[in-house]
């Protein structure tokens, strides 16, 4: 349950001590730090202003991982209430809406675990990244539901790097720290998913 002892907690972590001196975070992250702290003292009205703001793109997300729209959407409320239940965890050390969609990974993965799923992929040695991107993919594709059937063919992780870089619009390093690997990693992944995505979408 959101707890009221976190204020402390959320005011220190708004806080970087640097060569002993006090610095303030971005003004971004300490929005996300706020919202946290309202949501962790009850405030329904923070809940509802998170929900409208990340619900749907978590559930999308969640689709990335999932075949079934309404295991997505069980998801997708299950990291709410989570968020909901859990704010007062949030340390300002990245984005909300990574720690958010970082959550909503998690439960994707225990979710086809307990379905006998495997969530893992053979990683190849980093490399230059000379695939076209999934924007110069869809120009060649008739029309976007191709994409989408290209896309829904890609591996779990695969799947997943590709939603978070090109649809969520994720930077690498929040993108790692989503999926629990190194930023190189997370390339070979993208490179690996975009050349994949061109020879499905030639095929077509």
């Amino acid at each position: 349950m959101p707890n009221g002892n976190a204020r402390e907690t959320h005011r220190e972590a708004g806080l970087r001590l640097v060569e002993g001196g006090v610095t303030q975070v971005s003004p971004a992250r300490q929005k996300d730090l706020d919202l946290t702290r309202r949501l962790s003292g009850g405030d329904k009205l923070a809940m509802k202003e998170v929900y409208q703001a990340y619900s749907d793109g978590v559930y999308k997300f969640a689709k990335s991982w999932l075949a079934d729209p309404f295991d997505a959407s069980d998801i997708m409320h299950e990291t709410m209430l989570a968020v909901w239940k859990q704010a007062d965890r949030f340390q300002g050390n990245s984005s909300l809406k990574s720690w958010i969609y970082a959550i909503a990974r998690n439960k994707a993965v225990d979710h086809n675990r307990k379905k006998g799923r495997s969530s893992t992929v053979a990683e190849m040695p980093e490399q230059v990244d000379d695939a076209p991107g999934p924007s110069a993919s869809l120009a060649a594709a008739q029309d976007a539901e191709k994409m989408r059937e290209a896309i829904a063919k890609l591996g779990e992780n695969h799947r997943s790097v590709i939603h978070l870089a090109f649809f969520e619009e994720l930077p690498y390093a929040e993108i790692a720290e989503i999926e629990g690997v190194p930023v190189g990693t997370v390339k070979t992944r993208i490179m690996h998913a975009k050349s994949k995505l061109q020879h499905l979408l030639a095929r077509g």
